[in-house]
């Protein structure tokens, strides 16, 4: 299913936007909302108001956009769209830089997707697709491998590894699960890993304990693997893997400051989403976020999830146009419904929330003018 296909969706319609429940409880700070198949975002305060805005088009999507410390906003997005392409791998694929007024710094043609972040030494890390044979997976049929990626901040590539080398040159070697993929003409592309989440793992107080928080580490979440994945990307090793059999189609997954890790686990086997809070060491013990229930959602693609300062979680119910912030004990703080509609009366799907704290802001504002 793509992923502005609404099919089989209730018609919401537009929504009310945001809504703060209790003040006390809400974390404080500025909503960054990517709205699907718009090639837009939006920056609201917690009463939802509009503060900036951001757009490119005409193009397909953006897949995810980050605000930076200084301002400027960073995109990877597509101009065409890949499920009605012969070649999926073919479908414009970019990143870009925007100024905090929406001026164009610059464009790299690369096949980045999913997500793209800055690492605490200036880069931009970020998972470009590569077409490639692999006949350990199909003799007959090419493979879409992730390669992570480093940036400069004028959008050079710097680095660039194959996820699937690395997994495959593990020890012991990671065993690889079928996969789906898109027909092509004459042949199929396996889309083995389907990656849709890269992200720092280094917590520098937690390092001396163990290899995964370490100063090179990367925590890489694989839709068709079910699998959250720690790598050291300095010596190309896998550290550190877990998912499958509890995990089904995840996305998002982020290290908490106290090493735990938070993941939206989408449940496509039950029919259900959540979030999850576990322990790497002892992951059984997780914690779970999820209505019960008639409040269940769920999400067939998509989904997002931050852990925010006061230790609030939010949670973006990308399919329903919606999102929802929860105390530690379950209590609803703050929401938000989607307030863009469809022309058939869907309410726009939300890919990705991000939630910015204040103090950054106003250092933006201070620099920049609203």
């Amino acid at each position: 299913m793509g992923y502005l296909d609404t099919k089989g969706l209730p018609k919401l319609g537009a929504g009310r936007g945001a809504q703060v429940l209790d003040r006390n409880l809400a974390s404080p700070g500025y909503t960054l909302i990517v709205f699907a198949g718009s090639c837009a975002c939006q920056l609201v305060s917690l009463d939802g108001e509009i503060v900036r805005s951001w757009k490119d088009e005409p193009c397909h999507r953006w897949e995810h956009a980050e605000l930076l410390p200084d301002g400027d906003l960073v995109v990877v997005g597509a101009r065409l769209d890949e499920d009605k392409l012969p070649d999926p791998i073919e479908s414009g694929r970019y990143v870009m830089r925007l100024g905090w007024n929406g001026e164009l710094r610059w464009r790299a043609e690369i096949n980045a997707h999913h997500d793209i972040s800055l690492t605490a030494d200036g880069k931009l890390m970020t998972l470009v697709l590569k077409r490639r044979r692999v006949p350990a997976i199909d003799p007959e049929n090419d493979i879409a491998d992730d390669q992570i990626t480093l940036l400069a901040p004028d959008g050079k590539v710097v680095e660039s590894v194959s996820l699937y080398d690395l997994l495959s040159a593990s020890d012991p070697p990671f065993s690889f699960q079928k996969a789906g993929g898109h027909d092509t003409g004459a042949h199929r592309l396996i889309d083995i890993l389907h990656s849709n989440a890269i992200r720092s793992a280094s917590l520098p107080g937690l390092a001396r304990e163990n290899s995964i928080y370490g100063p090179g580490a990367v925590l890489v979440t694989s839709r068709h693997q079910d699998e959250l994945m720690i790598i050291d990307l300095p010596s190309r090793r896998l550290l550190w893997h877990w998912g499958r059999g509890v995990l089904s189609g995840p996305h998002e997954a982020s290290m908490l400051p106290n090493g735990n890790i938070l993941v939206f686990d989408n449940g496509l086997s039950r029919g259900w989403s959540r979030v999850l809070d576990l322990n790497p060491f002892a992951p059984a013990s997780l914690v779970q976020f999820a209505p019960s229930g008639a409040a269940r959602f769920f999400d067939r693609v998509m989904g997002s999830c931050q852990r925010l300062p006061n230790g609030n979680t939010l949670i973006v119910h990308s399919e329903g146009g919606g999102a929802f912030e929860l105390t530690p004990q379950g209590t609803v703080a703050w929401t938000y419904e989607g307030t863009l509609e469809t022309p058939d009366g869907h309410r726009v799907k939300l890919i990705r929330m991000r939630r910015v704290p204040s103090a950054m802001i106003e250092k933006i504002v201070a620099r920049r003018g609203k």
